[in-house]
């Protein structure tokens, strides 16, 4: 076999296998059982469609969840249903730019454009928690910095937020090649024209990090090897220390809201303006 061959069946295997994260798959009835079910969403936002799904609230703030790349919005569906987040407004996850139903292919990889456009899924005059995995993770950030009026708490899990350790891996240089992207799936080829800039798009993001005034919280795994654990080092040197709390998971991987949901729970239940909101549900309620 020649070497260039080889390589490319390398890096495709390797791009193969980060397309398939541990996360239920299917139709709505595998996802849900019996249901209830979310509802679709489409929304024009500019020029831009974004679907996903939504479920109603009985209160506040809303959640939005932001996946990884790629992905789609069946990553949140454990949070859609869970009933410890049955108390906040309507929970929303959409398919990012360029995945699932919001314009295949179409990726931006301009993150703070991206960030802009999930902004318009906010109703003015409401607030939202927002919570992203992964490539989610500097757009939630963004969200937070630009966004203030409309974020009350974000949450990073996993978030890629390091610009220096987010140089192209030699499988995303590989994945450049025609040879290489007929043999992966086109949601990776897709991912790949995401990963190639990200270093010098998160080299805006880290020049930004002083403005962020919204509680912000960053979920790191100890044992993430898609993510450095070092990330979490170098955005605390960066944040306003008043704003950040990083929570350091030691034993866990980039996978961590998959395979302990209820960390990722009690995180967001843990940002203020979702104890404050649960505080005044619970004076309402009494006589």
């Amino acid at each position: 076999m020649r070497w260039p061959l080889a390589i490319a069946l390398c890096a495709a295997a390797l791009l193969a296998a980060c397309s398939n994260p541990p996360y239920p798959r299917g139709d709505m009835k595998s996802l849900f059982g019996v249901g209830p079910y979310p509802q679709s969403l489409s929304l024009q936002t500019g020029q831009r469609k974004l679907s996903g799904v939504q479920t109603p609230g009985t209160g506040g703030p809303m959640l939005l969840f932001v996946h990884g790349s790629p992905g789609d919005w069946k990553a949140w569906a454990h949070f859609l249903q869970t009933p410890r987040l049955a108390s906040f407004g309507t929970r929303l996850a959409v398919d990012r730019p360029g995945f699932g139903g919001s314009g295949p292919g179409q990726v931006i990889p301009d993150l703070r454009v991206q960030a802009e456009l999930l902004s318009r899924l906010i109703p003015d005059g409401q607030r939202a928690i927002v919570v992203g995995h992964s490539l989610g993770g500097p757009l939630v950030a963004w969200l937070a910095i630009d966004h203030p009026e409309k974020v009350c708490g974000a949450v990073s899990i996993a978030g890629s937020l390091a610009a220096q350790l987010e140089q192209p891996r030699w499988y995303n240089q590989a994945a450049n090649f025609r040879v290489v992207q007929w043999l992966i799936p086109n949601e990776m080829v897709w991912s790949n024209a995401e990963m190639m800039p990200l270093s010098t798009e998160l080299a805006q993001l880290q020049a930004s990090w002083p403005r962020l005034r919204t509680p912000f919280i960053l979920m790191q795994g100890g044992k993430d090897s898609l993510v450095d654990p070092r990330t979490a080092d170098i955005t605390q040197a960066l944040a306003p220390v008043q704003w950040l709390t990083v929570q350091r998971l030691p034993d866990e991987d980039h996978f961590v809201l998959w395979k302990k949901p209820d960390l990722v729970v009690d995180t967001i239940l843990s940002l203020p303006c979702a104890q404050a909101a649960r505080a005044a549900q619970t004076a309402a309620a009494k006589p």
